[in-house]
């Protein structure tokens, strides 16, 4: 499964049509990761996943991730959000290629607020508390018209990143379609969302925390825009 997986992945890159304008750099930067076990569950049967999410060193404004697809050399596929120069970065360790997506954050968020289709529920804090992976964390829930979900998010993580909460808004609001309330700062440790209609379950739980730097670096890749 994980490989075909890959080989879907693969094939939407390579389907879409990368503009001359896309930019990579020789190298991106992290200084630190949280790593989430993702289990989905669809007409009773369950698919569970493994990722890793990288926060970026001083202020720059990228986000990486990686799914790690149990390969034993440890090839997996990875992407960075640079939003900054608005690009979209896929590492395809196995082929040894970089492709380069022009993507504009911005104006998808915009697209998103002004589609009546979209009704958005922002979320509301509940009151409760616990801790996850030993950090403090605040319960957050946001009822739509066809999910309810709940968030724990803390903001007293160990990853020191200047744009980590508003990388971590942009992404939120990426993955669910919904804004980020001022007062809530922080990232999610736990995602549980419900579909009302189908009933279909979405779990994201983070199984480890790290302030290692981690740096992608393109050199030895065959860049394609």
């Amino acid at each position: 499964m994980k490989k075909v997986l890959f080989v879907v992945v693969l094939a939407f890159f390579s389907f879409n049509s990368f503009s001359q304008g896309s930019k990579v750099k020789p190298e991106y930067n992290f200084a630190g990761s949280l790593k989430f076990t993702t289990t989905s569950t669809s007409k009773g049967k369950a698919m569970t996943s493994t990722s890793l999410w990288y926060f970026p060193v001083g202020n720059e404004m990228i986000f990486g991730t990686e799914m790690l697809m149990g390969d034993p050399k440890g090839r997996n596929v990875k992407g960075i959000m640079d939003y900054a120069n608005k690009t979209m970065i896929m590492f395809m360790d196995e082929q040894k290629m970089i492709m380069g997506l022009p993507f504009d954050m911005e104006k998808t968020m915009k697209e998103m607020q002004n589609d009546p289709k979209n009704k958005i529920t922002p979320p509301k804090k509940t009151g409760r508390s616990k801790k996850v992976m030993g950090y403090a964390c605040e319960e957050w829930v946001s009822d739509g018209t066809d999910y309810l979900s709940s968030m724990w998010i803390s903001d007293k993580l160990p990853i020191v990143s200047t744009n980590f909460y508003k990388i971590m808004a942009q992404q939120l609001y990426k993955s669910t379609g919904t804004p980020m309330p001022a007062d809530m700062r922080g990232i999610p440790l736990e995602i549980d969302t419900h579909m009302k209609k189908t009933g279909d379950k979405y779990v994201m739980i983070c199984t480890e925390i790290s302030n290692k730097p981690t740096k992608f670096s393109t050199a030895g890749y065959k860049i394609m825009n």
